[in-house]
């Protein structure tokens, strides 16, 4: 499993446009990692902040919480999610690592 404590911005930047699966109890939810952004300042911490977008189908809705995912070279991993968005033309998630 992907160690969350210590992954990199840089690592999830490499997968921008890749899809990751949700494991779910109706099967398997695809979103697609759409942004890896830098986040807040870092100063004094280990790595520096950073943020994920993910964007989903126009009709998903997840509550907030911990999801189990996978990816094809990252591997499995489990992130916390929060829905940010959500209308026609797609459903979007941000996950803060700190």
């Amino acid at each position: 499993m992907l160690d969350l404590a210590k992954v990199q911005c840089s690592e999830f930047a490499a997968c921008v446009n890749q899809d990751f699966e949700i494991a779910a109890s109706g099967g398997r939810l695809v979103l697609q990692l759409s942004e890896a952004r830098p986040w807040g300042s870092g100063a004094g911490t280990e790595r520096e902040p950073f943020a994920l977008t993910f964007r989903g189908a126009p009709q998903l809705r997840l509550p907030q919480g911990i999801y189990k995912m996978s990816h094809a070279q990252l591997g499995e991993m489990e992130i916390f999610l929060v829905q940010i968005a959500g209308d026609q033309s797609n459903s979007t998630f941000e996950a803060v690592f700190n």
